[in-house]
Protein backbone atom coordinates (compact mmCIF):
# COMPACT_ATOMS: atom_id res chain seq x y z
CA UNK A 1 0.00 0.00 0.00
CA UNK A 2 2.78 1.95 0.92
CA UNK A 3 4.45 2.42 -2.18
CA UNK A 4 1.39 3.03 -4.54
CA UNK A 5 0.08 5.36 -2.38
CA UNK A 6 3.44 7.08 -2.70
CA UNK A 7 3.36 6.49 -6.46
CA UNK A 8 0.07 8.10 -6.76
CA UNK A 9 0.50 10.89 -4.42
CA UNK A 10 3.74 12.21 -5.87
CA UNK A 11 3.63 11.63 -9.65
CA UNK A 12 -0.28 12.09 -9.96
CA UNK A 13 -0.54 15.07 -7.47
CA UNK A 14 -3.53 13.22 -5.84
CA UNK A 15 -3.34 10.88 -2.76
CA UNK A 16 -5.87 7.43 -1.97
CA UNK A 17 -9.41 7.93 -1.24
CA UNK A 18 -9.39 5.70 2.00
CA UNK A 19 -13.31 5.59 0.97
CA UNK A 20 -12.60 3.59 -2.19
CA UNK A 21 -12.52 -0.06 -2.93
CA UNK A 22 -9.03 -1.32 -2.24
CA UNK A 23 -8.82 -3.55 -4.49
CA UNK A 24 -10.47 -1.35 -7.36
CA UNK A 25 -7.82 0.89 -6.34
CA UNK A 26 -5.00 -0.86 -6.63
CA UNK A 27 -5.71 -1.50 -10.17
CA UNK A 28 -6.71 1.79 -10.93
CA UNK A 29 -3.17 2.96 -9.69
CA UNK A 30 -1.39 0.23 -12.07
CA UNK A 31 -3.49 1.43 -14.67
CA UNK A 32 -1.75 4.89 -14.32
CA UNK A 33 1.51 3.64 -13.29
CA UNK A 34 1.73 1.75 -16.79
CA UNK A 35 0.52 5.27 -18.56
CA UNK A 36 3.21 6.97 -16.58
CA UNK A 37 5.89 4.33 -17.66
CA UNK A 38 4.92 4.85 -21.03
CA UNK A 39 4.79 8.75 -20.76
CA UNK A 40 8.69 8.39 -19.61
CA UNK A 41 9.44 6.11 -22.10
CA UNK A 42 8.57 8.36 -25.12
CA UNK A 43 10.14 11.25 -23.28
CA UNK A 44 13.42 9.15 -23.42
CA UNK A 45 13.04 8.20 -27.31
CA UNK A 46 12.86 11.83 -27.99
CA UNK A 47 15.70 13.02 -25.90
CA UNK A 48 17.67 10.65 -27.35
CA UNK A 49 17.42 12.68 -30.90
CA UNK A 50 19.05 15.55 -28.66
CA UNK A 51 22.36 13.60 -27.55
CA UNK A 52 24.88 10.85 -28.78
CA UNK A 53 23.83 7.40 -28.33
CA UNK A 54 25.98 5.25 -26.03
CA UNK A 55 27.17 1.72 -27.33
CA UNK A 56 25.10 0.72 -24.68
CA UNK A 57 22.05 1.38 -26.01
CA UNK A 58 21.83 -1.89 -28.19
CA UNK A 59 24.29 -4.43 -25.92
CA UNK A 60 23.50 -7.29 -28.67
CA UNK A 61 24.44 -5.22 -31.47
CA UNK A 62 28.01 -3.97 -30.87
CA UNK A 63 29.93 -1.04 -32.82
CA UNK A 64 32.68 0.44 -33.02
CA UNK A 65 32.73 3.07 -30.73
CA UNK A 66 33.78 5.78 -33.30
CA UNK A 67 30.47 5.03 -35.07
CA UNK A 68 28.50 6.79 -32.00
CA UNK A 69 31.51 9.52 -31.79
CA UNK A 70 30.10 10.72 -35.38
CA UNK A 71 27.63 13.69 -35.75
CA UNK A 72 24.00 12.34 -36.29
CA UNK A 73 23.94 13.37 -39.94
CA UNK A 74 26.88 11.55 -40.77
CA UNK A 75 25.38 8.75 -39.24
CA UNK A 76 22.67 9.07 -41.18
CA UNK A 77 24.97 9.91 -44.51
CA UNK A 78 27.03 6.99 -43.63
CA UNK A 79 24.57 4.00 -43.27
CA UNK A 80 22.61 4.91 -46.58
CA UNK A 81 26.18 4.77 -48.34
CA UNK A 82 27.30 1.38 -46.07
CA UNK A 83 24.03 -0.35 -47.08
CA UNK A 84 24.42 -3.72 -48.81
CA UNK A 85 22.66 -2.25 -51.86
CA UNK A 86 25.15 0.57 -51.84
CA UNK A 87 28.41 -1.19 -51.22
CA UNK A 88 27.79 -2.68 -54.61
CA UNK A 89 27.83 -0.03 -56.76
CA UNK A 90 30.86 1.11 -59.11
CA UNK A 91 30.27 4.66 -58.79
CA UNK A 92 31.16 4.14 -54.63
CA UNK A 93 32.32 7.45 -53.55
CA UNK A 94 35.32 6.14 -50.94
CA UNK A 95 36.67 10.04 -50.43
CA UNK A 96 32.97 11.05 -49.26
CA UNK A 97 32.86 8.08 -47.06
CA UNK A 98 36.42 8.59 -45.52
CA UNK A 99 35.27 12.28 -44.80
CA UNK A 100 31.62 11.15 -43.51
CA UNK A 101 34.03 8.44 -40.89
CA UNK A 102 36.26 10.98 -39.90
CA UNK A 103 39.23 9.75 -42.01
CA UNK A 104 38.79 6.26 -40.50
CA UNK A 105 37.38 4.16 -44.11
CA UNK A 106 39.16 1.13 -43.74
CA UNK A 107 37.41 0.82 -40.39
CA UNK A 108 33.84 1.29 -41.60
CA UNK A 109 33.79 -0.24 -44.89
CA UNK A 110 35.55 -3.37 -43.11
CA UNK A 111 32.49 -3.52 -40.40
CA UNK A 112 29.79 -3.16 -43.11
CA UNK A 113 31.51 -5.69 -45.83
CA UNK A 114 32.92 -8.22 -43.11
CA UNK A 115 30.24 -7.98 -40.24
CA UNK A 116 27.46 -8.24 -42.41
CA UNK A 117 24.94 -8.04 -42.10
CA UNK A 118 25.42 -7.25 -38.23
CA UNK A 119 26.80 -3.86 -38.99
CA UNK A 120 23.78 -2.97 -41.24
CA UNK A 121 21.05 -4.02 -38.63
CA UNK A 122 23.28 -1.75 -36.37
CA UNK A 123 23.51 1.65 -38.41
CA UNK A 124 19.66 0.62 -39.47
CA UNK A 125 18.91 0.72 -35.90
CA UNK A 126 20.68 3.72 -34.66
CA UNK A 127 19.08 6.11 -37.54
CA UNK A 128 15.72 4.77 -36.54
CA UNK A 129 16.24 5.53 -33.09
CA UNK A 130 17.12 9.18 -34.13
CA UNK A 131 14.55 9.72 -36.79
CA UNK A 132 11.84 7.93 -35.26
CA UNK A 133 9.96 8.78 -32.04
CA UNK A 134 7.84 5.04 -31.61
CA UNK A 135 10.30 2.21 -30.69
CA UNK A 136 8.71 0.63 -33.41
CA UNK A 137 11.72 1.38 -35.35
CA UNK A 138 14.03 -1.41 -33.88
CA UNK A 139 13.86 -4.41 -36.21
CA UNK A 140 13.20 -8.31 -35.10
CA UNK A 141 16.76 -10.31 -34.85
CA UNK A 142 15.27 -12.97 -36.92
CA UNK A 143 14.67 -10.76 -39.79
CA UNK A 144 17.37 -12.11 -42.52
CA UNK A 145 19.07 -9.59 -44.25
CA UNK A 146 21.88 -9.65 -46.81
CA UNK A 147 25.22 -10.11 -45.95
CA UNK A 148 28.64 -12.66 -45.99
CA UNK A 149 27.54 -13.69 -41.97
CA UNK A 150 31.33 -14.11 -41.71
CA UNK A 151 30.68 -13.59 -37.95
CA UNK A 152 28.15 -16.47 -37.45
CA UNK A 153 30.54 -18.79 -39.58
CA UNK A 154 33.80 -18.61 -37.35
CA UNK A 155 32.14 -17.36 -34.71
CA UNK A 156 34.03 -13.69 -34.58
CA UNK A 157 32.95 -11.59 -31.62
CA UNK A 158 32.15 -8.46 -33.51
CA UNK A 159 34.45 -6.33 -30.84
CA UNK A 160 37.10 -8.73 -32.42
CA UNK A 161 36.67 -7.74 -35.91
CA UNK A 162 36.11 -4.12 -35.06
CA UNK A 163 39.72 -4.20 -32.96
CA UNK A 164 41.08 -6.03 -35.19
CA UNK A 165 40.21 -3.67 -38.19
CA UNK A 166 41.12 -0.75 -35.95
CA UNK A 167 44.58 -2.30 -35.33
CA UNK A 168 44.88 -2.74 -39.08
CA UNK A 169 44.08 0.79 -40.50
CA UNK A 170 46.33 1.95 -37.44
CA UNK A 171 48.97 0.62 -39.10
CA UNK A 172 48.55 2.30 -43.15
CA UNK A 173 50.83 5.61 -43.27
CA UNK A 174 49.76 8.68 -44.42
CA UNK A 175 51.13 8.31 -47.83
CA UNK A 176 49.70 9.97 -50.79
CA UNK A 177 48.17 6.47 -52.37
CA UNK A 178 49.13 3.39 -50.71
CA UNK A 179 47.16 4.15 -47.58
CA UNK A 180 43.94 3.33 -45.35
CA UNK A 181 41.72 4.96 -48.09
CA UNK A 182 43.21 2.73 -50.62
CA UNK A 183 42.85 -0.13 -48.67
CA UNK A 184 39.50 0.59 -48.23
CA UNK A 185 38.47 0.77 -52.08
CA UNK A 186 40.35 -2.26 -52.53
CA UNK A 187 37.97 -3.86 -50.32
CA UNK A 188 34.64 -2.54 -51.58
CA UNK A 189 36.30 -3.11 -55.11
CA UNK A 190 36.72 -6.63 -54.09
CA UNK A 191 33.59 -6.97 -52.82
CA UNK A 192 31.51 -5.64 -55.35
CA UNK A 193 33.47 -8.63 -57.96
CA UNK A 194 32.45 -11.08 -55.67
CA UNK A 195 28.93 -10.10 -55.48
CA UNK A 196 28.74 -9.06 -59.36
CA UNK A 197 29.98 -12.79 -60.58
CA UNK A 198 27.69 -14.73 -57.72
CA UNK A 199 31.14 -15.73 -55.97
CA UNK A 200 29.78 -18.13 -53.65
CA UNK A 201 28.54 -20.72 -57.16
CA UNK A 202 31.91 -19.56 -58.40
CA UNK A 203 33.51 -23.01 -59.85
CA UNK A 204 30.18 -24.59 -59.83
CA UNK A 205 29.09 -26.30 -62.77
CA UNK A 206 25.45 -24.83 -62.01
CA UNK A 207 23.73 -23.44 -59.10
CA UNK A 208 22.25 -27.19 -57.90
CA UNK A 209 26.10 -28.38 -57.43
CA UNK A 210 27.13 -29.83 -54.21
CA UNK A 211 29.77 -27.40 -54.03
CA UNK A 212 27.82 -24.07 -54.15
CA UNK A 213 28.19 -22.48 -50.90
CA UNK A 214 30.07 -24.84 -50.03
CA UNK A 215 32.78 -24.47 -47.06
CA UNK A 216 35.42 -24.38 -48.66
CA UNK A 217 34.00 -21.65 -51.34
CA UNK A 218 32.83 -19.43 -48.22
CA UNK A 219 35.96 -19.91 -46.64
CA UNK A 220 38.13 -18.81 -50.05
CA UNK A 221 35.25 -15.31 -49.68
CA UNK A 222 36.70 -14.65 -46.36
CA UNK A 223 39.67 -14.65 -46.73
CA UNK A 224 40.06 -12.61 -50.09
CA UNK A 225 38.27 -10.04 -48.26
CA UNK A 226 40.58 -9.81 -45.53
CA UNK A 227 43.33 -10.20 -47.82
CA UNK A 228 41.88 -6.78 -49.42
CA UNK A 229 41.80 -5.15 -46.46
CA UNK A 230 45.64 -5.65 -44.83
CA UNK A 231 47.18 -5.95 -48.52
CA UNK A 232 49.17 -3.12 -48.19
CA UNK A 233 49.43 -2.52 -44.33
CA UNK A 234 52.71 -0.54 -43.20
CA UNK A 235 53.62 0.27 -46.67
CA UNK A 236 56.25 2.87 -46.92
CA UNK A 237 55.47 4.80 -49.83
CA UNK A 238 58.35 3.56 -51.95
CA UNK A 239 57.52 0.26 -54.09
CA UNK A 240 59.05 -2.76 -54.96
CA UNK A 241 62.29 -1.38 -57.61
CA UNK A 242 63.31 0.89 -54.97
CA UNK A 243 63.54 -1.98 -52.36
CA UNK A 244 66.03 -3.95 -54.50
CA UNK A 245 67.73 -1.31 -55.74
CA UNK A 246 68.30 0.41 -52.23
CA UNK A 247 69.30 -2.88 -50.87
CA UNK A 248 66.61 -2.02 -48.01
CA UNK A 249 66.27 -4.84 -45.31
CA UNK A 250 62.86 -5.62 -46.42
CA UNK A 251 64.95 -6.65 -49.70
CA UNK A 252 67.10 -8.35 -48.06
CA UNK A 253 64.52 -10.05 -45.62
CA UNK A 254 62.49 -11.51 -48.70
CA UNK A 255 65.63 -11.99 -51.73
CA UNK A 256 64.25 -8.88 -53.75
CA UNK A 257 61.07 -11.35 -54.36
CA UNK A 258 57.40 -9.71 -54.35
CA UNK A 259 59.14 -7.39 -51.45
CA UNK A 260 56.69 -5.49 -50.24
CA UNK A 261 53.74 -8.13 -50.53
CA UNK A 262 55.88 -10.72 -48.62
CA UNK A 263 56.27 -7.97 -45.88
CA UNK A 264 52.53 -6.99 -45.31
CA UNK A 265 51.60 -10.38 -45.10
CA UNK A 266 53.83 -10.80 -42.58
CA UNK A 267 52.83 -7.70 -40.71
CA UNK A 268 49.49 -8.52 -40.58
CA UNK A 269 49.54 -12.38 -39.30
CA UNK A 270 52.42 -10.66 -36.79
CA UNK A 271 49.37 -8.74 -35.39
CA UNK A 272 47.15 -11.39 -34.53
CA UNK A 273 49.55 -14.51 -34.75
CA UNK A 274 52.82 -16.05 -32.59
CA UNK A 275 54.01 -14.67 -29.67
CA UNK A 276 53.40 -11.12 -30.53
CA UNK A 277 50.05 -11.48 -31.60
CA UNK A 278 47.13 -9.74 -29.83
CA UNK A 279 44.49 -12.18 -29.26
CA UNK A 280 41.71 -9.06 -28.91
CA UNK A 281 42.36 -8.80 -32.61
CA UNK A 282 43.01 -11.87 -33.54
CA UNK A 283 40.06 -13.11 -35.87
CA UNK A 284 41.19 -16.62 -36.18
CA UNK A 285 40.88 -17.33 -32.22
CA UNK A 286 37.57 -19.58 -32.50
CA UNK A 287 38.25 -20.74 -36.12
CA UNK A 288 38.81 -24.57 -36.54
CA UNK A 289 42.66 -25.10 -36.96
CA UNK A 290 42.06 -26.81 -40.80
CA UNK A 291 40.49 -23.70 -41.60
CA UNK A 292 43.05 -21.42 -39.81
CA UNK A 293 45.81 -23.09 -41.94
CA UNK A 294 44.00 -22.80 -45.00
CA UNK A 295 42.84 -19.34 -44.79
CA UNK A 296 46.11 -18.35 -43.64
CA UNK A 297 47.39 -20.11 -46.76
CA UNK A 298 44.79 -17.28 -49.04
CA UNK A 299 45.69 -14.77 -47.61
CA UNK A 300 49.34 -14.86 -48.28
CA UNK A 301 48.55 -15.94 -51.77
CA UNK A 302 46.13 -13.17 -52.21
CA UNK A 303 48.41 -10.81 -51.29
CA UNK A 304 51.11 -12.04 -53.03
CA UNK A 305 48.93 -11.72 -56.47
CA UNK A 306 49.03 -7.98 -55.91
CA UNK A 307 52.49 -7.84 -56.65
CA UNK A 308 52.01 -5.83 -60.60
CA UNK A 309 55.16 -7.70 -61.51
CA UNK A 310 53.07 -11.21 -61.65
CA UNK A 311 51.02 -9.62 -63.96
CA UNK A 312 51.06 -11.57 -67.10
CA UNK A 313 51.43 -14.40 -65.28
CA UNK A 314 48.25 -14.10 -63.24
CA UNK A 315 46.56 -13.19 -67.16
CA UNK A 316 48.41 -16.43 -68.49
CA UNK A 317 47.06 -18.67 -65.48
CA UNK A 318 43.07 -16.95 -66.11
CA UNK A 319 43.54 -17.67 -69.76
CA UNK A 320 44.62 -21.13 -69.33
CA UNK A 321 41.72 -21.98 -67.01
CA UNK A 322 39.35 -25.02 -67.38
CA UNK A 323 35.60 -24.22 -66.73
CA UNK A 324 34.00 -26.47 -64.64
CA UNK A 325 31.41 -27.16 -66.81
CA UNK A 326 33.86 -28.65 -69.40
CA UNK A 327 36.21 -31.87 -68.57
CA UNK A 328 40.10 -32.44 -68.64
CA UNK A 329 39.83 -31.25 -72.48
CA UNK A 330 37.44 -28.34 -72.32
CA UNK A 331 35.07 -30.43 -74.28
CA UNK A 332 31.52 -30.20 -72.73
CA UNK A 333 30.78 -33.38 -70.97
CA UNK A 334 28.43 -36.18 -72.65
CA UNK A 335 25.63 -37.88 -70.43
CA UNK A 336 27.83 -41.18 -71.21
CA UNK A 337 30.90 -39.08 -69.73
CA UNK A 338 28.57 -37.85 -66.45
CA UNK A 339 27.55 -41.37 -65.81
CA UNK A 340 31.27 -42.77 -65.56
CA UNK A 341 32.13 -39.80 -63.04
CA UNK A 342 29.69 -40.55 -60.29
CA UNK A 343 32.33 -42.44 -58.92
CA UNK A 344 34.20 -40.53 -55.37
CA UNK A 345 37.21 -40.41 -57.33
CA UNK A 346 35.55 -38.11 -59.80
CA UNK A 347 33.82 -36.27 -57.61
CA UNK A 348 36.72 -35.75 -55.29
CA UNK A 349 38.78 -34.57 -58.20
CA UNK A 350 35.67 -32.50 -59.35
CA UNK A 351 36.05 -30.91 -56.43
CA UNK A 352 39.29 -30.06 -56.85
CA UNK A 353 39.04 -28.69 -60.15
CA UNK A 354 36.53 -26.01 -58.80
CA UNK A 355 38.12 -24.95 -55.70
CA UNK A 356 41.09 -23.98 -58.00
CA UNK A 357 39.21 -22.20 -60.46
CA UNK A 358 37.46 -20.11 -58.19
CA UNK A 359 40.42 -18.99 -56.17
CA UNK A 360 42.19 -18.40 -59.49
CA UNK A 361 40.00 -16.47 -60.37
CA UNK A 362 38.83 -14.81 -56.88
CA UNK A 363 42.80 -13.55 -56.86
CA UNK A 364 43.18 -11.90 -59.99
CA UNK A 365 40.10 -10.05 -59.18
CA UNK A 366 41.80 -8.59 -55.80
CA UNK A 367 44.86 -8.22 -58.14
CA UNK A 368 42.20 -6.15 -60.69
CA UNK A 369 40.51 -4.59 -57.61
CA UNK A 370 44.04 -3.20 -56.53
CA UNK A 371 44.53 -1.18 -59.89
CA UNK A 372 40.93 -0.37 -61.03
CA UNK A 373 41.13 2.92 -60.45
CA UNK A 374 41.34 4.35 -64.37
CA UNK A 375 37.80 2.02 -64.11
CA UNK A 376 35.97 4.15 -62.13
CA UNK A 377 33.68 7.26 -62.77
CA UNK A 378 36.06 10.32 -63.88
CA UNK A 379 36.06 12.59 -60.66
CA UNK A 380 36.91 9.53 -58.56
CA UNK A 381 39.50 8.18 -61.46
CA UNK A 382 41.66 11.81 -61.55
CA UNK A 383 41.89 12.10 -57.45
CA UNK A 384 43.66 8.51 -58.09
CA UNK A 385 46.23 9.38 -60.98
CA UNK A 386 47.12 12.40 -58.85
CA UNK A 387 47.74 10.45 -55.64
CA UNK A 388 49.40 7.93 -56.92
CA UNK A 389 51.93 10.17 -59.52
CA UNK A 390 52.59 12.64 -56.13
CA UNK A 391 53.78 9.20 -54.36
CA UNK A 392 56.35 7.88 -57.30
CA UNK A 393 57.30 11.73 -58.03
CA UNK A 394 58.73 11.58 -54.36
CA UNK A 395 59.89 8.14 -54.91
CA UNK A 396 61.68 9.55 -57.69
CA UNK A 397 63.22 12.89 -55.54
CA UNK A 398 64.68 10.37 -53.25
CA UNK A 399 66.22 8.22 -55.78
CA UNK A 400 67.69 11.12 -57.13
CA UNK A 401 68.84 12.35 -53.86
CA UNK A 402 70.61 9.18 -52.87
CA UNK A 403 72.05 8.37 -55.95
CA UNK A 404 69.51 5.32 -57.40
CA UNK A 405 68.22 4.89 -60.69
CA UNK A 406 65.11 6.78 -61.11
CA UNK A 407 61.92 4.36 -61.11
CA UNK A 408 59.48 3.92 -63.97
CA UNK A 409 57.17 7.18 -63.59
CA UNK A 410 58.97 8.41 -60.94
CA UNK A 411 60.33 11.25 -62.77
CA UNK A 412 58.44 14.40 -62.06
CA UNK A 413 60.68 16.19 -65.27
CA UNK A 414 59.94 13.19 -67.21
CA UNK A 415 56.44 11.44 -66.84
CA UNK A 416 53.65 12.50 -68.67
CA UNK A 417 50.50 12.48 -66.52
CA UNK A 418 48.17 11.34 -69.72
CA UNK A 419 50.74 9.31 -71.24
CA UNK A 420 50.86 7.61 -67.94
CA UNK A 421 47.63 6.91 -68.08
CA UNK A 422 46.62 6.07 -71.26
CA UNK A 423 49.55 3.26 -71.42
CA UNK A 424 48.36 1.46 -68.49
CA UNK A 425 45.22 1.47 -69.53
CA UNK A 426 46.31 0.17 -73.25
CA UNK A 427 48.63 -2.91 -71.69
CA UNK A 428 47.56 -3.91 -68.42
CA UNK A 429 43.73 -2.61 -67.27
CA UNK A 430 41.76 -2.93 -70.48
CA UNK A 431 42.98 -6.34 -71.61
CA UNK A 432 42.63 -7.95 -67.97
CA UNK A 433 38.89 -6.62 -67.90
CA UNK A 434 38.00 -7.94 -71.11
CA UNK A 435 39.49 -10.91 -69.95
CA UNK A 436 36.97 -11.23 -66.96
CA UNK A 437 34.63 -10.43 -68.99
CA UNK A 438 33.70 -14.36 -69.50
CA UNK A 439 33.45 -14.60 -65.69
CA UNK A 440 31.39 -11.37 -65.41
CA UNK A 441 29.51 -10.27 -67.73
CA UNK A 442 28.23 -6.75 -66.76
CA UNK A 443 32.07 -5.57 -67.48
CA UNK A 444 31.14 -5.17 -70.72
CA UNK A 445 27.84 -2.72 -69.70
CA UNK A 446 28.96 -1.28 -66.44
CA UNK A 447 33.07 -1.10 -66.29
CA UNK A 448 34.88 -1.34 -69.29
CA UNK A 449 32.62 1.72 -70.82
CA UNK A 450 33.68 3.94 -67.78
CA UNK A 451 37.46 2.77 -68.39
CA UNK A 452 36.51 3.76 -72.60
CA UNK A 453 35.18 6.77 -71.10
CA UNK A 454 38.63 7.83 -68.79
CA UNK A 455 40.60 7.04 -71.85
CA UNK A 456 39.10 9.72 -74.26
CA UNK A 457 39.85 11.81 -71.30
CA UNK A 458 43.58 11.71 -71.24
CA UNK A 459 43.85 11.22 -74.63
CA UNK A 460 42.02 15.04 -75.22
CA UNK A 461 44.23 16.15 -72.12
CA UNK A 462 47.45 14.63 -74.23
CA UNK A 463 46.39 16.61 -77.08
CA UNK A 464 45.92 19.49 -75.95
Amino acid sequence: DSSYRYLLSEFHGIKKNSKTNTKNSKWGVMRKAVHANGLVRKLQQMSKKKKMLSKYDYPSKYAPPEWYELSTPNQIKLADRLSWENLMKWDFDIFEVSELCNGKPLLFVGWAILSSPHAQCVMEQTVAALTVESSSCFFAESEKKAGYDFLKTYNIEPKCMNEFLCAVESRYHNNSYHNNIHAADVLQTTHIFLEGMDAKYLGCADKNSSFASSPAMTLQMFSLLVSAAVHDVDHPGLNNTFQCNSFSQMALTYNDKSVLENYHASVAFKMVLGTAGNKDWNIFKNMDPNDLARSKKLITEAILGTDLGTHFDQTDAVKQLVSPRTNQTGEEQTEDDKKHDIDNTAEDKDYKLAISYSWTIMTFLMHMADISNLAKRQSLSIQWTDRILDEFFQQGDKEREMGLPISPLCDRNTTSRPDSQMGFINYIIRPSFELLQEHMPYMDTIVLPVLESNYQFWQTELEQ
